[in-house]
């Protein structure tokens, strides 16, 4: 049975209604982060009408809702085992919300090259607010209406994905010169911001998002060519951080935490970031240890960090912080191996989903949305091995977003070809 594709001339304002608002979540999620989730919302309700409508996906559909749906079901498991707190399942529930996104994506589409215009203005709008934090009001970290740490992340991601647009986009005649300029300067303009936030961690994610990139991006270079490109950019990369005296601070304070740490591992009286994170992470594998199957309950993390302070065994500064900073440790001590495992399983059928689609692209705007996603769900693997996924509420409208708008126009360009 073909896909169920809305054409024909009747279908424009409902067409250039939907361009308005997946393109306009994208590129003012820097700037306003609630108003951009607030533009997903008509996209999400015009996708459940559809499934109650039609009541059939295609396939492609059906395997990202799977995986949008695997961690508020290991949630649900959870809660059911361990106790409620449905104020917990509010911000994992926004990958659904996104798969919903992807329905109506998958049916109406998106104008050609439309999201790497809305990235580009993304990026450029995250440097716009990091140089206005920094420069006019004079703070130390860049964060506009985020926290400074997805912010920074989450500009570091545009970047690159402005940059495999340049890499592998066309206009419509051909030419490539105004792609790569733009992506170019969009790829500057997000290392800017990432560098103003001060987010060490991010950092960490720029090797491998360079691999992924030229390995997946420029398939027909040699082997040789391709490690050259990739030194290249980790050079560039590496002189952007030496030359930012914010970065150089940033980064010579952490060479002071670890030494600290390292000269007293057990000591609970540290406080520094890399401190608490180390403290955390050692506190959550323990508490896998004692309870390996099921954890200790996402409801009850509350009680057990109070009383981990209570006793001594963690800093008065571990009651501030929602999750533990890492979202496999996380998991695996409020979720057990079931919450371990759903989380591995989100990661890997994310990559899976698009990777499969990069290998079939049948042109420049399939290979660079496939892309989209691969460095998002890259992206947002690497930095949330030191935040969180669903650390922050427009950390997590920006996951929904750079999963969902990439796979909701792959969905429609595999449709659209299949009808042809």
């Amino acid at each position: 049975m073909s896909p169920t594709l809305a054409t024909g001339a009747g279908t424009r304002p409902l067409r250039a209604v939907t361009a308005v608002c997946a393109c306009g979540s994208l590129a003012l999620l820097m700037l306003a982060p609630r108003l951009a989730a607030w533009l997903a919302v008509p996209l999400a309700l015009a996708g459940l009408a559809r499934l109650i409508a039609q009541r059939r996906l295609e396939r492609s559909e059906r395997e990202f809702l799977l995986l949008a749906a695997i961690l508020p079901l290991a949630y649900l498991l959870n809660m059911a085992v361990h106790g409620w707190d449905p104020g917990l399942l509010e911000r994992p529930s926004r990958l659904l919300i996104g798969a919903l996104v992807v329905l109506w994506l998958s049916r109406i589409g998106l104008p050609r090259d439309a999201l790497f215009w809305s990235v580009v203005a993304c990026a450029l709008s995250a440097a716009a607010v990091a140089f206005y934090y920094t420069e006019v009001q004079g703070l130390p970290r860049a964060h506009g209406r985020w926290n400074a740490v997805p912010f920074g992340n989450f500009s570091l991601l545009f970047g690159f994905v402005a940059l495999a647009g340049a890499l592998c986009l066309r206009g419509r005649n051909g030419a490539r010169t105004l792609h790569v300029v733009a992506g170019l300067i969009a790829a500057a303009a997000g290392l800017y911001a990432s560098l103003q936030s001060g987010t060490r961690g991010g950092w960490l994610a720029i090797p491998p998002l360079t691999v992924l990139l030229v390995f997946l991006a420029l398939p027909r270079l040699t082997l040789a060519r391709r490690l050259l490109l990739c030194l290249l950019l980790l050079a560039g990369a590496g002189a952007a951080l030496s030359a930012s005296p914010e970065a150089r601070a940033r980064l010579g304070e952490s060479v002071r935490e670890i030494g600290v740490v390292m000269a007293a591992p057990e000591d609970a009286a540290i406080t520094s970031s890399i401190g608490i994170r180390l403290a955390m992470w050692r506190w959550g594998l323990e508490r896998f240890g004692d309870h390996p199957w099921l954890g200790i309950g996402i409801a009850n993390y509350r009680e057990y960090r109070q009383a981990a302070v209570a006793a001594g065994q963690m800093p008065p500064d571990f009651l501030l912080l929602a999750n533990l900073h890492n979202e496999l440790i996380s998991n695996l001590a409020l979720g057990g191996l079931v919450g371990g495992t759903a989380v591995l399983a989100f990661w890997l059928l994310s990559w899976r989903f698009f990777h499969a689609r990069l290998r079939r692209a049948g042109d420049d705007q399939e290979r660079f949305h496939a892309l989209f996603g691969l460095l998002a769900t890259l992206g947002t693997a690497m930095f949330s091995m030191t935040e969180g996924l669903f650390g922050t509420s427009p950390g997590t409208v920006a996951l929904a977003l750079t999963l969902a708008l990439p796979a909701g126009a792959l969905c429609h360009l595999r449709n659209a070809a299949e009808v042809r």
